[in-house]
């Protein structure tokens, strides 16, 4: 069997009954690398450590992170790149844009950091920009593993910028917030891009796992430059289109020609389950069998030089007699469905809070909470009602309960995606 990537969707409701008016349907799908996708050659990896050094980065903390960056110049090999910047104040370059093959001096440039100082992140994103640019490399993966615990000031807008300038060249952004000092804001909306995402880590003990783990999903890479193209029939709406493993987050679309959306999904680790909830709206139908979506996977599997390879799939639904047809959700579609939402409605509580409408917020916060306590999630279910009694008590939220709710509800706290519940799929 070639390698490729192979597609599975789900309904939310494979039959519907009979109606003159437009019916909100749920497509789960999922892709998964089959033959021997997942096997292909490495890529060759372009790896830039940017690390906070500030003050607060004293201890255990900056430790931890000296131990992860032994550990990432040991798992790379020498096809590969490593750079390290560091920033408080200002920005440096420990270890320019090199070639692995002398690790122990490597290791030796990273031991030398000390922390001290406070934190400006836009001089030390500039300056791993251009470093991680150095290397001319074919083909490959190149990304910026941030690591921060505290605030930037006056520089927000800058960071945000030289994010969207490393996106459009092709090079991702991971972002680690540890302890809860820091802009979750910020550093979602600067990886609010495809091959960019951020983690929360509650504890510094994690600190090396979490770039542990996101190193071994760039290793893992076998398809690049992957987009979705979704057609439906006349009549009929995509509304929205969100990833749901590993972790949640809005896909962005646009509507390049009439009935017909496209998505980039960026790069493709053979590690994960890659599975999207489309949100669609579906015109008038009479019964029988109707197809209602077309769905194409575009990629490139450079481990192969095979370039825009494609995969297709027709979405079909049923229509039956109105008082024939009950209203029972895939349980599946469901479970998927439930965490969307509680993630939206924790999204749109932070914006009620922003605007003073905190009986609003309070409202949708508890809504997320029964959302997950139906879904299992226990625990996040009981950190989102206590930050909505808090909210309501006292008119504001803890950083820490606020950190859980956000990153909890995505699936990206703590150690990522190792905190995921096991479904079965």
């Amino acid at each position: 069997m070639a390698p490729g990537i192979r597609l599975q969707r789900t309904l939310s409701r494979a039959i519907v009954g009979e109606s003159s008016e437009q019916q909100l349907l749920y497509v789960l799908l999922e892709a998964t690398p089959e033959g021997l996708a997942a096997q292909l050659p490495k890529l060759p990896l372009n790896v830039c450590m940017v690390v906070d050094r500030s003050s607060s980065m004293r201890g255990e903390r900056l430790n931890q992170v000296k131990d992860a960056a032994g550990r990432i110049i040991d798992q790379l090999g020498q096809d590969d790149f490593f750079s390290l910047v560091v920033f408080n104040d200002r920005a440096d370059t420990v270890v320019p844009a090199q070639r692995v093959t002398h690790k122990a001096d490597l290791k030796q440039a990273v031991a030398r950091v000390e922390a001290a100082g406070g934190t400006e992140m836009a001089n030390g994103l500039a300056l791993a920009l251009q470093e991680i640019q150095r290397p001319m490399i074919g083909r490959g993966i190149s990304r910026m593993l941030l690591l921060t615990d505290g605030r930037t000031y006056g520089d927000e807008g800058r960071c945000v910028d030289i994010a969207r300038r490393a996106q459009g060249r092709g090079i991702g952004l991971t972002a680690l917030g540890v302890g809860n000092e820091w802009n979750e804001d910020l550093l979602e909306t600067m990886t609010a891009r495809e091959n960019s995402r951020a983690h929360y880590i509650t504890s510094a003990q994690d600190i090396t796992t979490v770039f542990a783990d996101e190193l071994k999903r760039l290793h893992s890479i076998f398809a690049q430059q992957v987009r979705i193209q979704l057609a439906v029939r006349p009549g009929g709406l995509i509304r929205s289109l969100d990833r749901v493993r590993p972790f949640i987050a809005p896909v962005p679309i646009t509507e390049e020609a009439d009935l017909r959306w496209s998505g980039s999904l960026g790069d493709w680790p053979g590690s994960d389950v890659q599975a999207f909830l489309i949100e669609v709206v579906a015109p008038p139908l009479t019964i029988g069998e109707h197809p209602l979506l077309k769905l194409t996977v575009r990629y490139d599997l450079p481990g192969a030089n095979l370039r825009d390879q494609a995969v297709e799939d027709i979405v079909r639904v049923g229509v039956r007699p109105a008082d024939q047809v009950g209203y029972q959700v895939d349980s599946t579609v469901k479970y998927w469905l439930e965490r969307l939402v509680a993630y939206r409605l924790q999204s749109s509580a932070w914006q009620a809070v922003e605007n003073g409408q905190v009986d609003e917020a309070t409202r949708r916060l508890q809504m997320a909470g029964t959302r997950l306590f139906e879904a299992g999630e226990v625990a996040l279910a009981q950190t989102v009602q206590e930050e909505a009694t808090r909210l309501l008590r006292n008119g504001n939220i803890s950083e820490e309960g606020r950190k859980r709710i956000k990153f909890g509800t995505r699936g990206l706290m703590g150690r990522g995606t190792n905190n995921e519940r096991e479904t079965g799929m």
